[in-house]
């Protein structure tokens, strides 16, 4: 009886010491005793061989050991596996033929197995093999290539057969291939792994990569180009393999039975190829190999694979998982490769904690690692803050933790300005000289600096300008003035000047000179990013009292700074490279002279309003002189010198308006000529100043006047087809591309038309015809007298197909121009009214909102059915509900008037409910003017009682209680008597029985004097007792309306009039008595709880008709039912008189 029994019992424990502690005991004891053992000369083949050369504790160890592969108890084929492995390897008599021999015996599946019992076996043989492999007896001496291939072919079977296990059988596979060396036909039994485990060089699953780069690896003198013939190059993961590597590790296989089981792993493929580009000791094979750059594959597999649009969860959870493994090697010179679009989406959309999929969960732990790695290395942390700044999608909008505030908040608290100058500094040395980074050479290594490819250096370059922006531009960032100077004159000394070769330099930044040379290219990005640097400082509010916007703290307009820099005489060494300099120079040095003068001016002015007014204009003038000297285009540059003199003559006839200067007769005002100069700029493609003009009208709109409005009505009042000025330009064109606007498929419509009515030539385009008359070579008039069919050979046939072809495309462009014309029509609306809601806002009490407004609702109109005007419909209806919320004062009572009719008019003439709810809002503005007027009230009421009878008389009229009640809830308490009689009188008319023109409405009219009454407590609040006494007798005539009317009513519902006489269905049904009730003991409910109106309520005590009415309701069968019984119960209740109290004894 063994005596190592007691050990094989902890080998099967679900606690990995325990196990491990038990296979070291038991291999201890069993090489003790095959120590005692004579020394075996040969291997055993056999188990009688076993027996005899082996000690018996070693002999039952191996067969005990094998068949306990099998076994599902607990952790049995995990121990037994670890101490067979370590027992192969310590008894050197033992043989794989042996192994394979007893492991088939103790592993073989039979048909009468049940499926439980099938899949232990077939885990006991590969668990086997992987103990075999693993204990190295593979290399031994009497091991022939017919077992190597029992091997493989087993491994491959298993993995074809159940995909679970495809993985680990190749993973083992692999294993094997450095042990092929030791036996002499090495290349028999590559072309043996080639042919069974790769399918005959087929790759197409990580499994199978991962062999494939072991074997080359491995074996790289066999001829692996026949091997492989699909795959190209010295390595697996050469680029042009690229396509095809990012396909298998995707998983991308139109073979789905060739795939494996999804598994919350990384394949073990990624191990080799980490280990390829990461450890620094096979560098010298990566360079010999020359596999693919690590961010192509990157880009390739991870950002446009596992990541892509439209990748499942699956593929994403890798991703993550890749991410997550990357961090360790991440600098920040690697931060724009790996840091990629899709990814910083991904971990954007699962970065919220409330989600708890697995792959929120990852998403969440991968963005804290990223945290980490940030906190610890601060230019890390700067260039994935800065990067993240550039990415719209890591921007949350329904409250929810964003990527962008995780990363600023964690970042942020870390930094220091000296951490920011450093990452600057670094960015800048970037720039200057652009390095080729090698992720394969770890952090230790650092990355290698070497003459990059042209687009590689113009993306480093153009990487560094933008984070550097970013950084001067983030409010979170302790950025300081100095800062924001260093890159300023970083981005204006690139933009702007080249060093002379061979001459002493004395400009920051060019004392040596760049390599590579900077590029025509680069240049221009940098004049860009400066100037939209320059806008976004010029729009920047600072946080420190005083300090005005735009500016640096000595006052200096960055603008103005910019400019003087470039233009500096005392510059030596450089030659200017700004386009077109030596024309546009006079007048840059004019606009830097008016610059600094009206920084003088603005310091001797003492009122804030007036030094606001010289500084926008300072700040515009500064932003077109920057524009012309950085611009590319001389139409462009020309136009803003020419706006920046006209902001010049702005600034004259202010500083002689401050001056008290007055002004000749039909010399316009300062203003108005702003005005005009804005909407000129809004034409303009530069989106920096037009974004800049709001900010500049701000400080003028309290100096509005009329012409100046006139003028942004004008441009609001334009149309496709009208207008003047350069509106009109735009107009006509638009009308002539309306004229030309044919089919493209205007042959087939040609040939339809010669065959259709005569009539119907007058669609024809003119033009058209002309062309393709000419086209044919005969002129248009003699086309139709032509008796004789001309016919054309192959020649002229093509001729005339190639210009026909030439036709239509000048058609088809032409079209394309009139899309764009529309299109620009839209946008410079919409950035007049930009300018239209700024006045509006601060001055929504000036007269001048009268002129407005009427233009504001006569565009929402002409826009509402009007696709391609949606957004400047929404910008328009947005106006006029947010910002009519004050009254004009002191304005034309006329004028008012004539705005309340027209909208009254327009209100009951809409078209659908969305033109009608702006209407009501416009109507309460223009109702509440009036009546703040003091003599309103009289139109307000005519005009609303115009409104109800539409409402209650015209079937088709779109007017609703909610255009009554917007007015009621605008209106002060004092102001709501005209509404209130108007409900009072609808109530009287056309709450009766067949007064309105269906019962509908007559539903609405109950519910139009209940809105009246909820305006009751506001009165009673808001009033004193002497102005709410005239509201209680408005309460009192109202509450005897509403009686009659329901008594009416209720004996109508019950009477044989309620019947339709050609169906004989209730014309008032019991749903709409029972909302006529309701709305009857809302409003009763909302007078008799305030105390002023109650005594009204009071007096409304049920009488005999009221009884009697009720009692022929609750007989009716179809109309009483209980719910309508309790209403006319509580009704009755709530109007009785209230019962005096008994006081206690």
């Amino acid at each position: 009886m063994p005596t190592t029994l007691e050990f094989y019992w902890e080998l099967a424990s679900l606690d990995e010491s325990t196990r491990i502690k038990a296979a070291t005991q038991l291999i201890s004891a069993l090489v003790k005793f095959q120590a005692e053992m004579p020394k075996a000369s040969r291997l055993a083949t056999t188990e009688k061989e076993l027996d005899e050369m082996c000690a018996g504790d070693v002999s039952y160890g191996v067969k005990r050991l094998i068949k306990g592969l099998a076994s599902p108890r607990d952790g049995a084929r995990q121990g037994y596996s670890v101490a067979l492995a370590e027992l192969l390897g310590r008894i050197d008599c033992i043989s794989v033929k042996l192994v394979l021999d007893l492991l088939w015996k103790s592993t073989e599946a039979t048909n009468s197995m049940r499926g439980q019992e099938q899949r232990d076996m077939r885990f006991g043989r590969i668990f086997g093999l992987m103990a075999l492999v693993q204990s190295g007896i593979i290399t031994r001496q009497g091991t022939t290539p017919v077992e190597i291939r029992k091997i493989v072919m087993e491994l491959a079977a298993i993995g074809a057969k159940k995909s679970y296990l495809r993985e680990i059988a190749y993973v083992t596979m692999t294993s094997m291939v450095p042990m092929l060396k030791r036996f002499d036909g090495r290349d028999e039994l590559i072309g043996m792994f080639v042919e069974v485990g790769l399918d005959k060089g087929v790759v197409e699953t990580p499994d199978e990569l991962l062999l494939a780069m072991r074997l080359r690896r491995q074996y790289p003198g066999y001829d692996w180009h026949s091997a492989l013939p699909q795959w190209q190059g010295r390595h697996m993961l050469s680029a042009r393999n690229g396509a095809k590597v990012a396909k298998v590790l995707c998983e991308q296989t139109e073979n789905p039975a060739a795939t494996g089981t999804w598994h919350p792993q990384l394949h073990r493929v990624w191990d080799e190829i980490f280990d390829l580009y990461f450890n620094p000791q096979r560098a010298d094979e990566a360079q010999a190999h020359s596999p693919m750059e690590f961010e192509q594959l990157w880009e390739r597999v991870v950002e446009n694979g596992l990541f892509a649009p439209g990748a499942t969860q699956s593929r994403r959870f890798w991703g993550f998982l890749l991410l997550e493994r990357i961090l360790p090697h991440l600098s920040e010179d690697t931060v724009p490769s790996l840091m990629t679009p899709n990814i910083v989406r991904a971990m954007s959309d699962n970065i919220s904690a409330k989600n708890k999929t697995p792959l929120a969960k990852v998403g969440v732990q991968v963005a804290e690692k990223l945290s980490a790695v940030c906190e610890n290395n601060t230019k890390v942390g700067l260039a994935v803050l800065t990067h993240l700044l550039s990415q719209k999608s890591t921007i949350r909008t329904d409250g929810r933790m964003s990527l962008r505030s995780l990363m600023a908040n964690r970042i942020v608290a870390k930094l220091d300005g000296a951490a920011i100058v450093g990452y600057v500094e670094y960015l800048q040395k970037l720039f200057a000289a652009p390095r080729r980074v090698h992720l394969r050479d770890g952090l230790a290594a650092g990355p290698q600096a070497g003459t990059a490819a042209e687009r590689t250096v113009e993306k480093q370059r153009s990487w560094a300008v933008d984070q550097m922006v970013r950084v001067a531009r983030f409010g979170q960032l302790p950025v300081t003035d100095a800062l924001a100077a260093r890159v300023l004159r970083f981005l204006s000394t690139h933009a702007a000047f080249v060093r002379v070769e061979g001459a002493k330099c004395n400009v920051e930044g060019l004392e040596e000179p760049l390599a590579p040379p900077l590029s025509k290219a680069s240049q221009d990005y940098c004049a860009l990013a400066l100037t939209n640097m320059v806008g976004e400082l010029s729009r920047q509010a600072s946080s420190e009292a005083g300090r005005a916007i735009g500016r640096a703290r000595d006052g200096t307009a960055w603008a103005t700074w910019v400019l003087g820099l470039v233009l500096d005489k005392r510059h030596r060494g450089i030659s200017r490279v700004l386009h077109r300099y030596e024309e546009t120079r006079a007048g840059l040095e004019a606009v830097l002279k008016q610059l600094r003068g009206m920084a003088r001016a603005a310091g001797k002015l003492k009122e804030a309003g007036d030094v606001q007014r010289v500084q926008a204009l300072e700040i515009l003038q500064g932003n077109l002189g920057v524009a012309a000297a950085f611009g590319a285009e001389p139409q462009a540059q020309t136009e803003y010198l020419e706006a920046a003199a006209e902001v010049g003559e702005c600034f004259e006839r202010l500083e002689r308006q401050l001056a008290g200067k007055k002004a000749a007769d039909g010399e316009p005002q300062p203003v108005e000529v702003l005005t005009d100069i804005l909407l000129s700029l809004f034409t303009r493609d530069s989106s920096v100043l037009r974004r800049l003009c709001d900010q500049v009208f701000v400080p003028f709109a309290e100096t509005m006047t009329a012409p100046g409005i006139e003028a942004i009505v004008g441009v609001l009042q334009a149309k496709e087809g009208a207008g003047d000025g350069a509106v009109e330009t735009t107009a006509d064109a638009l009308d002539a591309m309306d004229a030309m606007d044919v089919d493209e498929d205007a042959g087939e419509a040609g040939e339809a038309g010669e065959a259709g009515a005569p009539g119907q030539a007058d669609g024809v385009d003119e033009e058209l015809r002309q062309r393709i008359q000419e086209a044919l070579g005969s002129p248009a008039g003699d086309a139709s007298d032509s008796s004789d069919e001309e016919t054309f050979d192959d020649e002229q046939m093509t001729v005339f197909d190639d210009k026909l072809a030439e036709i239509f495309r000048h058609k088809k462009e032409q079209k394309a121009w009139a899309r764009e014309l529309r299109l620009s029509l839209v946008n410079f609306k919409l950035r007049v009214l930009d300018i239209t809601d700024v006045f509006l806002a601060r001055q929504g009490e000036n007269p001048l909102v009268l002129l407005l407004v009427p233009v504001l609702v006569d565009l929402a109109r002409a826009t509402l059915r009007d696709s391609r005007s949606r957004a400047v419909h929404e910008r328009a209806v947005s106006i006029l509900n947010t910002r009519l919320g004050k009254t004009p004062a002191g304005a034309d009572a006329a004028q008012v008037r004539e705005l309340h009719a027209l909208v009254h008019e327009r209100a009951r003439r809409a078209g659908d409910q969305r033109e009608l709810d702006v209407l009501a809002g416009v109507a309460a503005f223009a109702a509440r003017t009036l009546l703040d007027a003091g003599d309103g009230g009289e139109d307000v009421h005519k005009q609303y009682a115009a409104a109800a009878a539409d409402f209650m008389t015209r079937k088709a009229s779109q007017m609703h209680v909610g255009f009554f009640r917007t007015c009621m809830g605008r209106l002060r308490a004092s102001q709501l008597a005209p509404l209130w009689r108007v409900a009072r009188d609808a109530l009287a008319q056309y709450a009766r029985p067949k007064q309105a023109v269906n019962v509908y409405r007559q539903v609405q009219a109950f519910a139009l004097a209940e809105a009246a009454a909820a305006t009751a407590a506001r009165i009673a609040s808001d009033l004193d007792a002497a102005q709410a006494a005239a509201f209680v007798e408005h309460a009192r005539a109202l509450l005897l309306a509403l009686r009659a009317a329901l008594q009416e009513t209720i004996v109508y519902a019950v009477s044989e009039d309620n019947r339709n006489a050609a169906t004989g269905k209730l014309l008032l049904d019991a749903p709409r008595l029972r909302e006529i009730i309701q709305n009857a003991l809302q409003l009763t409910r909302r007078l008799a709880k305030i105390d002023a109106f109650a005594p009204a309520v009071a007096a409304l005590a049920p009488d005999d008709q009221w009884a009697r009415a009720v009692r022929e309701l609750e007989a009716a069968d179809k109309l009483a039912s209980p719910v309508i019984k309790n209403l006319c119960r509580s009704l009755a209740d709530l109007t009785q008189s209230p019962k005096p109290k008994k006081a206690r004894a």
